[in-house]
């Protein structure tokens, strides 16, 4: 049994482990030389490809999540530091005037 090699043997599809094994270029290779000699099952590889693609675009959004959350939590503690402020002058200006 071949995995995308062998012209003297049928190429069979690599296992799940196989292809998450694979880096992008190898299955591009292997998309690339299916893709002279099938119709069908091209879109495996590629679908890989946009499998990885997402998973590298949610890690992307969970890191900009955690910065917003992170921009959240200061905004909140700079808004009581303001609350205090305020309140700070009233009561220097009611003792002033009294």
């Amino acid at each position: 049994m071949s995995t995308l090699g062998d012209a003297d043997s049928v190429d069979m599809a690599p296992t799940l482990k196989q292809l998450r094994k694979m880096s992008d270029e190898e299955i591009e290779q292997a998309h690339d030389s299916l893709s002279e000699r099938t119709i069908l099952g091209v879109s495996y590889f590629l679908d890989e490809l946009s499998r990885r693609a997402f998973e590298r675009a949610s890690a992307a959004a969970l890191e900009e999540a955690r910065a917003a959350r992170k921009l959240a939590i200061v905004n909140g503690v700079v808004a009581v530091v303001a609350v205090v402020v305020a309140v700070a002058a009233i009561v220097t200006q009611v003792v002033m005037a009294g």
